[in-house]
Protein backbone atom coordinates (compact mmCIF):
# COMPACT_ATOMS: atom_id res chain seq x y z
CA UNK A 1 0.00 0.00 0.00
CA UNK A 2 1.24 3.30 -1.05
CA UNK A 3 -0.27 6.09 1.36
CA UNK A 4 0.36 9.87 0.62
CA UNK A 5 0.80 12.06 3.75
CA UNK A 6 0.03 15.97 4.56
CA UNK A 7 1.28 16.71 8.42
CA UNK A 8 0.44 20.47 9.22
CA UNK A 9 1.49 22.39 12.33
CA UNK A 10 0.84 25.48 12.87
CA UNK A 11 2.44 27.59 15.70
CA UNK A 12 0.52 31.35 17.02
CA UNK A 13 1.78 33.76 19.47
CA UNK A 14 -0.14 36.81 21.17
CA UNK A 15 2.74 39.26 20.43
CA UNK A 16 5.95 38.92 18.77
CA UNK A 17 8.73 36.71 19.77
CA UNK A 18 12.43 37.19 18.99
CA UNK A 19 13.86 33.02 18.37
CA UNK A 20 12.27 29.94 17.66
CA UNK A 21 13.99 26.96 18.19
CA UNK A 22 12.74 23.37 16.90
CA UNK A 23 13.33 19.71 16.22
CA UNK A 24 11.01 17.58 14.23
CA UNK A 25 10.57 13.72 13.83
CA UNK A 26 8.42 13.97 10.80
CA UNK A 27 9.64 11.78 7.93
CA UNK A 28 8.48 8.07 8.23
CA UNK A 29 11.01 5.39 9.10
CA UNK A 30 12.24 2.47 6.94
CA UNK A 31 12.38 -0.72 7.73
CA UNK A 32 9.91 -3.24 9.80
CA UNK A 33 7.89 -3.53 6.49
CA UNK A 34 7.42 0.21 5.68
CA UNK A 35 9.61 2.53 3.46
CA UNK A 36 9.67 6.09 2.91
CA UNK A 37 9.68 6.95 -0.84
CA UNK A 38 9.56 10.55 -0.90
CA UNK A 39 9.70 13.32 2.36
CA UNK A 40 9.63 17.16 1.56
CA UNK A 41 9.55 19.57 4.72
CA UNK A 42 8.06 23.19 3.82
CA UNK A 43 9.17 25.68 7.20
CA UNK A 44 7.73 29.58 7.02
CA UNK A 45 9.66 32.52 6.72
CA UNK A 46 12.06 30.97 4.98
CA UNK A 47 13.98 28.81 7.45
CA UNK A 48 16.03 25.89 5.98
CA UNK A 49 16.43 22.62 8.10
CA UNK A 50 19.46 20.76 8.97
CA UNK A 51 19.01 16.73 9.50
CA UNK A 52 20.67 13.80 11.47
CA UNK A 53 19.49 10.12 12.46
CA UNK A 54 19.26 10.17 16.11
CA UNK A 55 20.27 6.87 18.10
CA UNK A 56 17.34 5.18 17.64
CA UNK A 57 17.04 5.40 14.13
CA UNK A 58 15.08 8.35 13.42
CA UNK A 59 15.14 10.96 11.21
CA UNK A 60 15.64 14.28 12.98
CA UNK A 61 15.34 18.36 11.49
CA UNK A 62 16.15 21.38 13.04
CA UNK A 63 16.03 24.63 12.65
CA UNK A 64 16.66 28.07 14.61
CA UNK A 65 14.70 31.35 13.51
CA UNK A 66 16.52 34.22 14.75
CA UNK A 67 13.76 37.08 14.07
CA UNK A 68 10.41 38.30 15.59
CA UNK A 69 7.78 36.33 14.46
CA UNK A 70 4.37 36.00 15.64
CA UNK A 71 3.33 32.37 13.61
CA UNK A 72 5.80 29.05 12.25
CA UNK A 73 4.26 26.91 10.19
CA UNK A 74 5.84 23.65 9.93
CA UNK A 75 4.02 21.47 6.98
CA UNK A 76 6.00 17.95 5.83
CA UNK A 77 4.42 15.70 2.63
CA UNK A 78 5.36 12.27 2.49
CA UNK A 79 4.39 8.72 0.38
CA UNK A 80 5.33 5.84 2.47
CA UNK A 81 4.55 2.10 0.88
CA UNK A 82 3.90 -0.29 3.60
CA UNK A 83 2.95 -4.05 3.81
CA UNK A 84 6.58 -5.05 3.12
CA UNK A 85 8.16 -8.00 4.13
CA UNK A 86 9.89 -7.68 7.91
CA UNK A 87 13.33 -6.87 8.03
CA UNK A 88 15.95 -10.20 7.50
CA UNK A 89 17.80 -9.39 10.38
CA UNK A 90 15.66 -7.81 13.17
CA UNK A 91 17.72 -7.49 15.60
CA UNK A 92 17.93 -4.71 18.22
CA UNK A 93 21.58 -3.53 20.01
CA UNK A 94 19.48 -1.37 22.08
CA UNK A 95 16.51 -4.13 23.37
CA UNK A 96 17.75 -3.91 26.73
CA UNK A 97 17.18 0.07 27.12
CA UNK A 98 13.36 -0.64 26.48
CA UNK A 99 13.35 -3.01 30.27
CA UNK A 100 14.45 0.40 32.26
CA UNK A 101 11.82 2.56 33.57
CA UNK A 102 11.88 6.33 33.49
CA UNK A 103 8.52 9.26 33.66
CA UNK A 104 6.09 9.01 32.12
CA UNK A 105 6.43 5.49 31.88
CA UNK A 106 6.41 4.48 35.93
CA UNK A 107 6.87 1.05 37.63
CA UNK A 108 3.95 1.72 40.03
CA UNK A 109 1.65 -0.51 41.67
CA UNK A 110 -1.23 -0.49 39.24
CA UNK A 111 1.11 -1.20 36.53
CA UNK A 112 2.58 -4.45 38.37
CA UNK A 113 -0.94 -5.33 38.99
CA UNK A 114 -1.89 -5.63 35.30
CA UNK A 115 1.65 -7.04 34.50
CA UNK A 116 0.51 -9.99 37.23
CA UNK A 117 -2.75 -10.43 35.24
CA UNK A 118 -1.03 -10.60 31.99
CA UNK A 119 1.16 -13.18 33.29
CA UNK A 120 3.24 -15.17 30.47
CA UNK A 121 2.72 -18.67 30.61
CA UNK A 122 5.88 -19.34 29.14
CA UNK A 123 8.89 -16.71 28.32
CA UNK A 124 10.31 -18.83 26.09
CA UNK A 125 7.76 -19.22 23.58
CA UNK A 126 7.01 -16.22 21.11
CA UNK A 127 3.37 -17.56 20.91
CA UNK A 128 2.82 -17.22 24.21
CA UNK A 129 4.53 -13.76 24.75
CA UNK A 130 2.22 -11.98 21.78
CA UNK A 131 -0.72 -13.80 23.21
CA UNK A 132 -0.01 -12.36 26.50
CA UNK A 133 0.32 -8.81 24.63
CA UNK A 134 -2.50 -9.37 22.47
CA UNK A 135 -4.87 -9.83 26.23
CA UNK A 136 -3.32 -6.40 27.76
CA UNK A 137 -4.06 -4.63 24.40
CA UNK A 138 -7.59 -5.12 25.06
CA UNK A 139 -7.76 -5.25 28.61
CA UNK A 140 -6.80 -1.32 28.22
CA UNK A 141 -8.72 -0.93 25.05
CA UNK A 142 -11.77 -2.12 27.57
CA UNK A 143 -11.16 -0.52 30.84
CA UNK A 144 -9.57 2.48 30.25
CA UNK A 145 -11.86 5.45 28.35
CA UNK A 146 -10.96 7.60 25.27
CA UNK A 147 -10.70 10.94 26.55
CA UNK A 148 -8.96 14.13 25.03
CA UNK A 149 -9.73 15.98 27.96
CA UNK A 150 -8.36 14.21 31.18
CA UNK A 151 -4.66 14.11 30.34
CA UNK A 152 -2.01 16.22 28.68
CA UNK A 153 1.76 15.79 27.18
CA UNK A 154 3.24 15.81 30.78
CA UNK A 155 0.49 13.03 31.97
CA UNK A 156 2.44 9.86 33.07
CA UNK A 157 0.72 6.16 33.86
CA UNK A 158 -0.12 6.83 37.10
CA UNK A 159 -2.21 9.54 36.17
CA UNK A 160 -4.00 7.30 33.69
CA UNK A 161 -4.14 4.70 36.45
CA UNK A 162 -6.04 6.78 38.54
CA UNK A 163 -8.41 8.54 35.89
CA UNK A 164 -9.14 5.34 34.31
CA UNK A 165 -8.79 7.58 30.48
CA UNK A 166 -6.70 9.26 28.30
CA UNK A 167 -5.61 9.49 24.89
CA UNK A 168 -3.39 7.10 22.61
CA UNK A 169 -0.38 8.92 23.81
CA UNK A 170 -1.76 7.23 27.48
CA UNK A 171 -2.49 4.23 26.00
CA UNK A 172 0.96 3.32 24.28
CA UNK A 173 2.85 4.39 27.79
CA UNK A 174 0.75 2.30 30.04
CA UNK A 175 1.15 -0.57 27.50
CA UNK A 176 4.96 -0.33 27.39
CA UNK A 177 5.06 0.13 31.31
CA UNK A 178 2.66 -3.20 32.03
CA UNK A 179 5.23 -4.74 29.31
CA UNK A 180 8.02 -4.05 30.74
CA UNK A 181 7.11 -5.32 33.83
CA UNK A 182 6.33 -8.33 32.55
CA UNK A 183 10.34 -8.38 31.29
CA UNK A 184 9.30 -7.70 27.66
CA UNK A 185 11.31 -4.69 26.30
CA UNK A 186 8.46 -2.17 24.75
CA UNK A 187 9.06 1.17 22.73
CA UNK A 188 6.61 4.22 22.15
CA UNK A 189 6.04 4.95 18.72
CA UNK A 190 4.44 7.83 17.30
CA UNK A 191 2.96 7.92 13.41
CA UNK A 192 -0.05 7.89 11.93
CA UNK A 193 -3.28 5.27 11.40
CA UNK A 194 -4.86 5.58 7.58
CA UNK A 195 -8.59 5.01 7.77
CA UNK A 196 -9.74 3.56 4.36
CA UNK A 197 -12.31 4.91 2.27
CA UNK A 198 -12.85 8.18 4.65
CA UNK A 199 -11.44 11.16 3.76
CA UNK A 200 -9.32 10.90 7.12
CA UNK A 201 -9.09 14.19 8.22
CA UNK A 202 -7.55 14.20 11.66
CA UNK A 203 -6.50 16.32 14.33
CA UNK A 204 -3.43 14.93 15.59
CA UNK A 205 -1.15 12.15 14.81
CA UNK A 206 -1.31 8.64 16.60
CA UNK A 207 0.57 6.78 18.77
CA UNK A 208 0.94 3.03 19.95
CA UNK A 209 3.52 0.47 21.31
CA UNK A 210 5.96 -1.70 19.74
CA UNK A 211 7.12 -5.19 21.88
CA UNK A 212 9.99 -7.01 21.36
CA UNK A 213 9.60 -10.67 21.08
CA UNK A 214 12.73 -13.33 20.68
CA UNK A 215 12.51 -14.62 17.08
CA UNK A 216 10.08 -12.13 15.42
CA UNK A 217 11.24 -8.99 15.95
CA UNK A 218 9.52 -5.65 17.17
CA UNK A 219 5.75 -6.51 17.01
CA UNK A 220 3.27 -3.50 16.97
CA UNK A 221 0.31 -3.37 19.52
CA UNK A 222 -2.21 -0.42 19.34
CA UNK A 223 -3.93 -0.28 22.17
CA UNK A 224 -6.37 2.43 21.42
CA UNK A 225 -8.64 0.20 18.73
CA UNK A 226 -7.27 -2.40 20.18
CA UNK A 227 -5.22 -4.01 17.17
CA UNK A 228 -2.01 -5.39 16.12
CA UNK A 229 -0.30 -2.64 13.64
CA UNK A 230 -1.60 -3.08 10.27
CA UNK A 231 0.06 -1.75 6.86
CA UNK A 232 -2.43 1.22 7.65
CA UNK A 233 0.02 2.32 9.97
CA UNK A 234 2.71 4.59 9.48
CA UNK A 235 5.82 4.99 11.76
CA UNK A 236 7.69 8.22 12.29
CA UNK A 237 9.58 7.73 15.26
CA UNK A 238 10.50 5.59 17.99
CA UNK A 239 11.92 5.77 22.07
CA UNK A 240 11.46 5.21 25.35
CA UNK A 241 8.58 7.13 25.52
CA UNK A 242 7.00 9.97 24.01
CA UNK A 243 9.99 12.53 24.62
CA UNK A 244 12.02 10.78 22.34
CA UNK A 245 9.54 10.85 19.56
CA UNK A 246 7.15 13.35 19.53
CA UNK A 247 6.75 14.93 15.89
CA UNK A 248 7.58 18.33 16.84
CA UNK A 249 9.82 19.98 20.01
CA UNK A 250 10.54 23.08 20.29
CA UNK A 251 11.46 26.31 22.89
CA UNK A 252 10.98 29.86 21.82
CA UNK A 253 12.01 33.42 23.24
CA UNK A 254 9.79 35.98 24.66
CA UNK A 255 6.76 36.70 27.15
CA UNK A 256 3.98 36.24 24.70
CA UNK A 257 1.60 33.25 24.92
CA UNK A 258 1.23 30.08 22.00
CA UNK A 259 -1.09 28.09 20.74
CA UNK A 260 -0.54 25.16 18.79
CA UNK A 261 -3.06 23.53 15.93
CA UNK A 262 -2.37 20.03 14.23
CA UNK A 263 -4.00 18.41 10.81
CA UNK A 264 -3.11 15.58 9.67
CA UNK A 265 -4.46 13.76 6.01
CA UNK A 266 -3.82 10.33 4.98
CA UNK A 267 -4.54 9.39 1.37
CA UNK A 268 -4.17 5.89 -0.70
CA UNK A 269 -1.89 6.37 -3.62
CA UNK A 270 -2.85 5.65 -6.70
Amino acid sequence: MRLDIVHNTRYRYTAPIAETVMEVRLRPMDGNGQRCLDFRLELSHGVKARAYVDGFGNHVHYFNLVRPHSGLSVISRSTVETGLPPDEQPGEELVNDFLRFRSPVKDVEGVRELADRHAINDPSSPESVEHALDELTETISREFNYDRTVTNVYSAVDDVLTLRAGVCQDFAHLFIAVARAMGVPARYVSGYIHFPGEKALTTASHAWAEAWVAGRGWIGFDATHPIRTTPHHVRLAVGRDYTDAAPTRGVYVGSAGSSMSISVRTRAAG
